[in-house]
């Protein structure tokens, strides 16, 4: 079982050797760890390097921190990206519900990362939030970049657009809340080998949990939800996603 996205840089040292056997406890046999900014990149490549595997990394901007990518922040980007365990440009997209950096910036560094990832064939962990039309204008101007939206919340409709486009569709905690529905849509809709699932850690802990710190072995309870929702084995669901995984993050490696 694989948590296709947490944040284990967020997550205080001391706490991360509990953390990592509770979810190797869980059945958990790897996770993808992606950097938001210039405060975590060297963080996730160093989580990256001593994970054996276990652990891989994406390094990239975050859109909130967008105004912080100077040349030397794109330069730091490119460098990491060739370090050992880095699978992806990631956690990267566009965000107007806060606005914590100007939208123009946003798009800017947006555009630059979806090249970037063209121009190495790598894929990329895509953020969105309040932006769609923007979103897809800017994977629309760079076609062919591989990649999963993650935490994704766009329902049914938008699991098309993502097909479209090529792109896998991730899955969070988020599903089993309560008045989630489009994201419980997303995940009935969502073509198999196209599905990942992702704690989204520290953030978004599913039901039982909500409102606590997520952690990735609680991705099971994420599976196990969308297993119930597509009427299906969670053990084949299991297989799929993992295969899944590999399809999109491992190939070549």
């Amino acid at each position: 079982m694989i948590d296709s996205h947490a944040h284990l840089a967020m997550i205080e040292a001391e706490a991360r050797p509990g953390v990592l056997a509770r979810a190797a406890a869980a059945g958990v046999t790897t996770i993808l760890v992606p950097a938001t900014g210039p405060a975590d990149l060297d963080a996730v490549a160093g989580l990256a390097a001593e994970g054996e595997g276990r652990i891989v990394g994406a390094v990239g901007v975050h859109p909130h921190e967008a105004g912080r990518c100077d040349a030397e922040c794109r330069r730091r980007v490119e460098r990491l990206l060739q370090a050992p365990g880095i699978v992806a440009l990631g956690e990267i997209g566009l965000d107007y519900h806060y606005d914590l950096s100007a939208r123009e910036d946003q798009r800017r560094v947006f555009a630059w990362h979806l090249a970037l990832a063209r121009e190495h064939g790598v894929p990329v962990v895509l953020h969105h939030r309040e932006a769609w039309a923007d979103f897809l204008a800017a994977l629309d101007a760079v076609p062919g970049v591989r990649g999963v939206a993650h935490s994704f919340t766009e329902g049914a409709a938008g699991v098309e657009e993502m097909a479209r486009r090529g792109l896998w569709v991730g899955i969070s905690g988020m599903v089993t809340f309560r008045r989630a529905d489009n994201v419980r849509a997303a995940a009935r809709e969502a073509a198999p080998g196209r599905l990942l699932v992702e704690t989204d850690a520290p953030y978004l802990a599913p039901v039982p949990h909500r409102g606590k710190p997520n952690e990735p072995a609680y991705v099971r309870l994420v599976l196990e939800e969308v297993a119930r929702i597509r009427g299906v084995d969670a053990g084949a669901l299991e297989r799929e996603t993992d295969a899944a995984f590999a399809a999109l993050f491992l190939a070549g490696r």
